[in-house]
């Protein structure tokens, strides 16, 4: 989920702007460095801030070095594709059908704005933003104009984002340097895992993600200034932004990470094992595991905990003496700690053992 401004979140809905060469100088006709696309899903009670969010960009606009497309599908109104340029956006999809309702849930139509994005706006370099609310492993991306048309609540699953990615790459061979989840909850393994092979770097936040979303502006304004960045620099670089961003607005309960992907087999590794040991002796420690469950910190629901925190109040509780699950619940905060190369903490209520 996704807060609205502090007022709640209610549905998941994912924003991008797609860009195609237009005749002008709005394609770039050689390889960027960078291209930046953001599946920005406003068809919902989002929708001003998903116009908000496109205003930032226009505040910047695309470069001969950087490509800011997006897909936008807001509330009652066709998505279409846009290159984003200082000042405004200008509709690129007309070869694809656009503007045209589509249905922001539907992997095909991300797979398909990935595909676009990297034939028709080449770059060394690519960063993928998924815009929406978010549920954590349970989806992302819903739309309510289809629910509306067919009553079906749908969005984009753990599969289906796996499935999107994976034939994006498969028809153009691009890795995603950068990915984005500029949505609520999606900092967990299970979110990470399904991107693992084709994205190098994740950026996502445990907590919930105010209305206004990342600093646009501020984020393209800093690609544009230094696109000779790489993925690794651009994650910190959106990190840091979206922390200073959120303390100046003096809105405390934001988190942000970033996470290098070349560590998922290790933490994938680490939590299979301390699921083994934990299964193992479950009867003898069932109250203790409840309880270092419980006094981990927890992201809006209270089965959203810290992964890391876990396996330290697992670690460090002297009831449990059996070394296997000690063991793992090390490997696991090792694993963390190795993969998460940014990490930033506004002043949460943590819960410590």
């Amino acid at each position: 989920m996704r807060e609205s401004l502090r007022f709640g979140a209610l549905v998941a809905v994912a924003m991008m702007v797609l860009l195609m060469a237009p005749a002008s100088t709005s394609a770039g006709d050689a390889d960027a460095k960078w291209t930046f696309m953001v599946y920005l899903d406003a068809d919902n009670n989002l929708e001003t801030y998903g116009i908000l969010n496109l205003d930032w960009l226009e505040l910047v606009g695309s470069s001969i070095d950087v490509n800011f497309v997006v897909l936008l599908d807001t509330y009652g109104e066709d998505a279409d594709l846009l290159y984003v340029e200082e000042g405004e956006s200008t509709p690129v999809g007309a070869d694809y059908g656009y503007p045209k309702e589509v249905n922001m849930a539907d992997p095909a139509v991300l797979e398909e704005f990935i595909e676009i994005c990297c034939e028709d706006y080449p770059a060394d370099r690519y960063a993928l933003v998924l815009w929406d609310h978010g549920g954590g492993w349970r989806g992302l991306c819903w739309d309510d104009t289809t629910l509306e048309e067919t009553g079906v609540d749908d969005c984009i699953t753990m599969i289906e984002l796996r499935d999107a990615i994976e034939g994006a790459y498969e028809d153009t061979g691009e890795v995603m340097d950068v990915v984005g989840f500029d949505l609520c909850l999606m900092a967990m393994p299970e979110v990470a895992y399904q991107v693992r092979g084709y994205a190098d770097y994740v950026v996502f936040s445990e907590e919930t993600v105010p209305g206004q979303g990342y600093p646009y502006d501020v984020i393209a304004q800093a690609l544009v200034d230094d696109p000779d960045m790489d993925g690794r620099a651009f994650s910190i670089e959106i990190a840091e932004d979206y922390a200073t961003f959120y303390a100046e607005l003096n809105i405390k309960d934001v988190t942000i990470s970033a996470f290098d992907m070349a560590y998922m087999d290790e933490v994938t590794a680490a939590v299979d094992y301390l699921g083994t040991e934990l299964l193992a002796d479950l009867r003898t420690y069932m109250n203790n595991i409840q309880k270092d469950a419980i006094l981990a910190q927890e992201y809006y629901y209270p089965y959203n905990i810290d992964l890391k925190g876990f396996a330290d109040n697992l670690f460090g509780d002297r009831t449990i003496d059996d070394k296997g699950i000690k063991e793992a619940a090390a490997m696991v905060s090792q694993a963390v700690d190795d993969g998460i190369f940014a990490c930033i903490n506004g002043d949460h209520n943590y819960k410590s053992s």
